[in-house]
């Protein structure tokens, strides 16, 4: 697959490609943190602090992550942790209970991904429970924007499953000729995005 339509536009993988680089060129006179290290540090900090394991934890932060800064989402992961409920969309709640009651044996991280089934939701809970794997991706809106060029129109952001894999393979492309791991690659181009638009 070489190109694909996003929104009313066609995008090449070079353009795709280009751009990611772009925005990766903007990080290179800054430090950046493994920040899905960091995610998974956090998690494993919640985890004992309530005696719970991390892939539970993770998977909260997962489904509690929809349009929400990292911050915010940190907090609310805890929240509903500590009482069962936060300010998040019902649907979003739901997930996070049933990933909270499930049992605590072997089948866990399967049942967990289950419930996630999200493309994004799902890439940012793997990213987060295994930092240094190369082959999952988030693309969530930040990561449309980067790859598109520009803040992604509401329409933009709803990928179908063909539309996920090829950005997802455009991060890996770019990665691999970049020398990155791609969701470190992904991880510094959205905190770089942030910071220059």
């Amino acid at each position: 697959m070489i190109r694909m339509k996003i929104g009313d536009k066609e995008y090449s993988r070079t353009m795709i490609n280009n751009n990611i680089k772009k925005t990766y060129k903007f990080s290179l006179d800054t430090e950046f943190n493994n920040w899905y290290q960091e995610a998974n540090d956090f998690g494993k900090d919640v985890a004992k602090l309530f005696d719970i394991p991390l892939s539970k934890v993770l998977g909260v932060v997962s489904v509690l992550s929809p349009l929400r800064e990292w911050e915010l989402n940190k907090k609310q992961a805890i929240e509903f942790i500590s009482s069962g409920d936060c300010g998040h969309m019902k649907n979003n709640k739901k997930k996070a209970r049933d990933i909270m009651s499930l049992d605590n044996d072997s089948a866990l991280e399967f049942n967990i991904l289950k419930i996630i089934n999200g493309q994004k939701t799902t890439a940012f809970y793997l990213n987060m429970m295994y930092p240094n794997r190369k082959d999952y991706v988030t693309i969530d809106r930040h990561a449309i924007a980067i790859a598109i060029g520009r803040n992604a129109t509401e329409s933009e952001q709803s990928l179908s499953k063909n539309q996920y894999k090829f950005l997802k393979d455009c991060y890996i492309m770019a990665a691999e000729k970049l020398g990155l791991a791609p969701l470190h690659l992904q991880s510094i181009t959205w905190q770089t995005w942030k910071r220059i638009k």
